[in-house]
């Protein structure tokens, strides 16, 4: 016989699906075979599987050892990789952590989730710094895995948000798809900004290029963004701008932007390359302000420090005895 305790990692997802995970191997309707005749119960009580399992709940197994090794078997868990990005990436800014949720502030040149290419991830040191920490132990990655929720491009720094526990990615997901959150970005731009105030345009992806398009027809491909500019400092030759996204398409901002006729400092892809220095495009997600209720963060705010290369690029765009005015 075999007992879990349920972690609040594991909490509130069904009994089913939590079983599905720890037995992979076992056939669903073998699982709730064993369930009907109380071979696998929940504190003590016979269950069906829909229950909604809390912190703390015990669920005992009463499978043969030899059985319960037979279906335990799935995919094993490697955590060589997330550890790997924990020892690469050292430590990075906690910017706020609870029981639900992490926040950090992303360095530029670190990918949010992985991609083709291979390379390591804020979302593999996520689930590395929780391991190192003892907030996960190994075996629980197999009921749930810790995850970033939503995605900045490799080089543009700041918030990201990750969910450590079912009930952190729920809030956070359902925060990002019914935008209860406004998101604010730092953006040095090349020349002087003059186009304060909220900009609506239909955009199209380019695949080929992985770049936003801009068209003024509506087409069955084409999706509206919608983003809003503040000018926090102004120059002949570039300015600091704080932006609202009110929508959330890839590349928005800086694509945005250069449709705009400002491309971001240093950022090739849209146009605002060599400028002052800079070794990638100087977008920083800076502020999140909560307005859902849920999980009790509204009203919650969180701000990620500037990073130096910005700080820098910004001295060499106004002079080297400015201020950043936040």
């Amino acid at each position: 016989m075999k007992e879990i305790s349920v972690t609040n990692e594991s909490a509130g997802q069904r009994l089913d699906k939590f079983l599905k995970r720890l037995l992979p191997s076992c056939p669903g309707s073998l699982l709730y075979k064993q369930l009907r005749k109380k071979n696998i119960t929940l504190n003590g009580s016979k269950a069906g599987g829909h229950e909604l399992l809390c912190e703390g709940d015990l669920i005992r197994v009463f499978f043969s050892d030899e059985t319960y090794e037979k279906f335990s078997k799935g995919e094993k868990i490697n955590v060589s990789g997330y550890m790997k990005a924990y020892e690469k990436y050292g430590k990075i800014e906690v910017v706020y952590s609870d029981k639900d949720i992490q926040i950090f502030n992303k360095p530029a040149g670190i990918l949010s989730q992985s991609d083709a290419s291979g390379d390591l991830s804020i979302n593999d040191y996520l689930i590395g710094y929780l391991l190192h920490s003892g907030d996960i132990k190994a075996d629980e990655l197999s009921y749930f895995k810790p995850s970033v929720c939503n995605r900045l491009d490799r080089n543009t720094s700041g918030l990201i948000l990750c969910s450590k526990s079912l009930q952190g990615a729920r809030f956070l997901n359902k925060m990002l798809s019914e935008r209860d959150a406004e998101k604010y970005y730092l953006a040095l731009v090349k020349g002087r900004f003059d186009k304060e105030g909220i900009h609506t345009s239909l955009v199209k992806k380019d695949e080929k290029n992985n770049k936003l398009l801009f068209t003024d027809n509506a087409e069955e491909d084409s999706v509206e963004i919608k983003s809003g500019f503040e000018v926090l400092k102004a120059g002949d030759d570039a300015s600091l701008l704080k932006v609202r996204l009110y929508t959330g398409k890839s590349h928005q901002i800086r694509a945005h932007l250069s449709h705009l006729g400002h491309p971001i400092v240093g950022d090739p892809k849209y146009g605002g390359k060599d400028s002052f220095g800079a070794k990638r495009q100087m977008l920083h997600a800076y502020e999140l302000m909560i307005s859902g209720e849920s999980l009790g963060y509204n009203g919650n705010c969180f701000r990620a420090d500037v990073p130096a290369d910005m700080i820098t690029v910004f001295k060499n765009a106004f002079g080297s005895s400015e201020e950043m005015p936040l």
